[in-house]
């Protein structure tokens, strides 16, 4: 078993059981500072998600794109991004020993409950907002945004995102789900990642603050002419400083869309620390 430790941290005697290839057990050391809890078998107080790759089956890309999602996170020391403890590597797999966010993640938490509060929607959304020009996250969606117990907004999954030398360097791949994807992308044309991130922010807010989504269509088709034409209307009844925030980050040209400090600026959003 090879193991690359991320933090530093020295081990101490925490051990989990697992076959890797089957029916062959191994024992796999880890901090004891993590305290983990693992299939069935708690080990008090904390606990960590594990994410399992299976190395047959990964390409060139994939490899690359986990390459990059290791890499990221682990230069995004953030209280609100799912935060990376180890990367395990095996014979037949890896194993990503991730942060754990117990609360679910926010698209499933509005498809059950619908639309957040104003304050609810506040705080959650403040919290999405790291400063890092630096990392391109590629796929901010409700389903990647996660809650712990206490309600802690944890932003996850970078294994799209990318780092650029400068927010002025031009990217060519299309990434994400095409619901959050920004007029460019659709174009087929190079762009700048973060107002294509920014976009994907304005799409999630509408989210939490009515409960749908601003371009809604059958086919990619038709999702992409609603993009293209900006075909969306924010309801009367959203607040006002929710309406603004939201059309400043939905406008169809990326250089006319709020960059990141004036989210931070807006009145819509409050500071959590």
């Amino acid at each position: 078993i090879k193991m690359r430790r991320i933090m530093g941290q020295k081990n101490q005697g925490i051990f989990i059981m697992f076959t890797d290839p089957p029916n062959t057990r191994h024992s796999l050391s880890l901090p004891l500072s993590l305290s983990l809890s693992l299939w069935g078998h708690p080990v008090p107080p904390d606990k960590v998600a594990l994410k399992i790759l299976d190395k047959t089956r990964m390409d060139v890309q994939a490899q690359r794109q986990l390459a990059r999602e290791i890499a990221n996170t682990e230069r995004l020391q953030h209280p609100n991004v799912v935060r990376l403890y180890e990367v395990v590597e095996t014979p037949c797999r890896l194993y990503l020993v991730l942060e754990y966010a117990g609360g679910g993640d926010l698209h499933t938490r509005i498809c059950d409950r619908g639309k957040m509060a104003a304050d609810c929607c506040k705080v959650a959304f403040a919290q999405i907002l790291f400063h890092n020009n630096m990392i391109i996250h590629r796929d901010l969606k409700a389903e990647n945004v996660l809650f712990t117990a206490r309600g802690c907004v944890k932003v996850a999954d970078f294994g799209f995102s990318t780092r650029v030398p400068g927010v002025d360097r031009a990217l060519d791949t299309f990434c994400g789900s095409p619901p959050y994807a920004a007029p460019e992308l659709f174009r087929d044309e190079s762009y700048l990642g973060p107002p294509v991130d920014v976009w994907a922010l304005g799409v999630l807010l509408f989210f939490m603050a009515t409960g749908t989504m601003p371009f809604r269509a059958d086919t990619l088709g038709k999702l992409r002419r609603c993009v293209l034409d900006g075909a969306y209307a924010v309801p009367p009844w959203v607040p006002g400083p929710c309406q603004r925030l939201i059309k400043g980050m939905l406008r169809p040209l990326p250089e006319d869309r709020h960059a990141v400090d004036q989210i931070f600026a807006c009145s819509a959003t409050v500071s959590h620390h």
